[in-house]
């Protein structure tokens, strides 16, 4: 085992790792690192691709994945009838009448 001088001066053995570490293969894709908080950041190239800032994440037999979830605004478009501007209209009527109450 090795030690591990801190600076209080105590030194202390380290173990080492006792989680499951994964199996990397080369050349299957960027390593993303998740930060002291948890976030972490998927490569523009990836984002892009996807045209979404949301993900379904999901834990399957001991990986992770992540499932892109489409925006709303990609709908837009399935109902060529569909007035946007009128719903908007009606909509911004809406509040403002029961703003008005």
């Amino acid at each position: 085992m090795k030690q591990k001088k801190l600076r209080s001066g105590i030194t202390r053995k380290h173990t080492g790792v006792h989680e499951p570490v994964a199996e990397y293969l080369q050349g299957t894709g960027p390593v993303i690192v998740v930060d002291a908080t948890g976030r972490m950041v998927l490569p523009k190239k990836i984002r892009d691709h996807f045209n979404t800032k949301r993900f379904e994440v999901r834990e399957t037999k001991g990986h992770i994945e992540l499932i892109p979830v489409k925006p709303l605004s990609s709908l837009l478009g399935i109902f060529p009838d569909l007035d946007i501007e009128a719903i908007y209209r009606d909509h911004d009527r809406e509040v403002a009448e029961e703003d008005a109450e």
